[in-house]
């Protein structure tokens, strides 16, 4: 079996190729990014062979397949095309959610004819997004591992621990901007929420200030707000450098709105709190309501210490998934 896949954003092509890599010879994959596009780094970075995106068409009716897998974004969208092929094709297509927000906007809601957009099948990975699928009423949800979780969770290794916060950059601001027209329709950006952990740092209990930047963010704009806590030490990484994993394991506590890393975090059993200072946007990350907070004032004694959760498998096996795309045909 055949398997065409695409994707651009960072969180999506991490599941993708994860997926690829543990299922690699059970099947022929093709897989094509932008150039210099975090999908392209991130396959590479995985040894996988990556086709450089030219002429979509030509590039695919020269290339039979039997089923397309995409990663959905807000930042690119080379997709797109892909999906529209398949469709026209008569191939069916599976769309790779990486997260638990957004998922209709990920696809052009509320734009007209967005629907042309969706996948023959939602793909998800825990309970929480298959969940959010099925009330979306996205297209045939079902679940796979995220074998991308998995990797980092059994590769992660032993760090000499700091007494460092770890603030998990997001582009709050851009995302907003992107499905709003509004900067700060959640009533914050990535920008302001780093000024309230700054005011409220002793909260904490840590002795310095680490903050890891989202692929798609420049640093300029924190260091802006940094100069005004001269008294805080400060570091700011970014994602391309610093392994994730590895940043992780060395904090002492980390702090992020939505993000997949906070999520790993969680997996890692590191002391964390998800920070959504806003009334209009939901907490979605699949973490325990204690441990989702608004306002700092909120903090407690029990949020700097250790967070353990359950692993559990889910999702179905690759035969199974093979199994759909032969009953779609």
């Amino acid at each position: 079996m055949t398997f065409v896949v695409v994707g651009n954003d960072a969180g999506g092509s991490e599941i993708l190729c994860a997926f690829v890599k543990e299922n690699f010879t059970q099947a022929s994959w093709h897989i094509f990014a932008q150039d210099s596009s975090p999908m392209q780094i991130i396959a590479q970075r995985e040894s996988l062979h990556v086709n450089p995106i030219k002429n979509i068409k030509n590039q695919l009716e020269n290339l039979p397949f039997d089923a397309l897998l995409f990663a959905t974004g807000w930042q690119e969208e080379p997709e797109r095309e892909f999906v529209e092929f398949a469709k026209n094709h008569n191939i069916a297509s599976f769309a790779f959610l990486d997260h638990w927000s957004n998922y209709r906007e990920r696809f052009g809601f509320p734009e007209k004819n967005w629907k042309k957009n969706l996948p023959d099948f939602t793909v998800t990975h825990d309970k929480k997004s298959l969940q959010l699928a099925k009330e979306l009423a996205l297209p045939s949800p079902i679940a796979v591992e995220n074998f991308y979780l998995k990797k980092i969770v059994q590769d992660t290794k032993v760090q000499k621990k700091l007494s460092t916060l770890l603030f998990l950059g997001e582009p709050t601001d851009k995302v907003a901007k992107a499905h709003y027209n509004d900067e700060n329709y959640w009533g914050f950006t990535q920008y302001t929420a780093l000024e309230m952990i700054c005011d409220n740092f002793e909260k904490f209990e840590c002795a310095s200030l680490s903050i890891r930047l989202h692929p798609s963010e420049k640093s300029s704009a924190y260091k802006k707000i940094l100069k005004k806590y001269p008294h805080i030490k400060s570091c700011i990484n970014e994602a391309s450098v610093f392994e994730l994993s590895a940043q992780i394991m060395q904090a002492k506590m980390i702090i992020g709105f939505d993000t997949m890393a906070l999520y790993i975090a969680a997996h890692l059993n590191k002391a964390l709190v998800s920070f959504l200072p806003s009334q209009k946007r939901e907490f979605l990350l699949p973490l325990p309501k204690s441990h989702q907070i608004s306002k700092l004032s909120q903090l407690k004694k029990f949020h700097l210490q250790p967070l353990h959760l359950k692993e559990e498998n889910f999702g179905i096996d690759f035969a199974s998934f093979k199994q759909l795309i032969k009953e779609f045909k």
